[in-house]
């Protein structure tokens, strides 16, 4: 395979056209330079000199080359450096996987000084359930995640950020005590309404939506009870809600979801450093 080094090599013996000038001038024997070449004839498929007692000329595949090596090597080195910068420098693009609604909690405690702090890096956001978010992160879709009861997976790192608890609101002017909003999708609403038919608990009218903000709204509004995590209702005035005291409760994990690779790349290490040190502080 062709190197960096024999370019750089096939360079400066199309300058020379010398064999043992060139070597003097790399700092390389000549035995050293004669078996670059011949890798790099020999990968390429055809002669790049034609040797003589005068020294050595170039063929027409060896000047075609020469007019293209010092682009190949600019071009190499602009990989190199992006690469390099992938790991040594805080920059680039982070996907991140939250659901909508843990993201109006989560994002606001460390997002603004996270983007102020580090200028150069892009941030993508994408939202769905938090098991598709954390399936996205293990097929490398996605950078990071913040996932709610993330299953273990071996080429997963999770690590716990804060807690949460999934129970039955309403507001203290609920208008219709027979409605109940709810996200049937949702294990943590299908346990807790299989739970409240067990304890008789039953409204005739069930109305379901796929938003957790929706459902909030409706019960900050008193439109009807609501099945619904307690941190995503506390984005409304909590004075005027009240959590059904007997009915049942799930309790959440919020965990921050990322593959080894991520924290190897130093936006990633500052990513996973600053969610760290905000949620300590909590």
């Amino acid at each position: 395979m062709i190197s960096q080094t024999d370019l750089k090599y096939f360079l400066e013996l199309a300058k020379t056209l010398h064999l043992t000038r060139s070597a003097e001038r790399l700092a390389v024997t000549q035995p050293t330079l004669s078996h670059s070449l011949k890798r790099l004839e020999t990968e390429i498929g055809c002669e790049l000199f034609v040797r003589s007692k005068k020294g050595l000329k170039l063929t027409s595949a060896g000047e075609n080359l020469r007019n293209s090596a010092d682009d190949l090597i600019s071009r190499w080195e602009a990989i190199k450096t992006s690469a390099i910068n992938e790991v040594q420098v805080e920059q680039g693009l982070i996907k991140l996987g939250c659901h909508a609604a843990v993201a109006q909690y989560v994002l606001k405690e460390f997002l603004p000084d996270f983007l102020k702090q580090y200028s150069k890096i892009q941030v993508q956001l994408v939202h769905g359930l938090s098991r598709h978010m954390t399936e996205q992160v293990i097929s490398s879709v996605l950078d990071v995640a913040f996932a709610v009861n993330p299953v273990d997976h071996p080429d997963l790192i999770i690590k716990e950020i804060c807690q949460d608890e999934v129970g039955l609101w309403r507001s203290k002017n609920c208008k219709n005590e027979d409605v109940l909003f709810v996200d049937t999708n949702l294990v943590q609403s299908q346990n807790i309404l299989g739970k409240l038919q067990k304890k008789g608990h039953r409204f005739s009218r069930v109305i379901e939506s796929g938003s957790l903000e929706v459902i909030s709204n409706m019960v900050a509004n008193g439109v009807g009870y609501g099945i619904v995590p307690s941190r995503v209702l506390k984005q409304y005035e909590i004075s005027k809600l009240e959590q059904i005291k007997d009915a049942p409760v799930f309790h959440d994990k919020i965990c921050l979801v990322y593959k080894s690779d991520f924290r190897k790349l130093k936006r990633g290490e500052a990513f996973i450093r600053s969610v760290k040190t905000q949620f300590e502080k909590l």
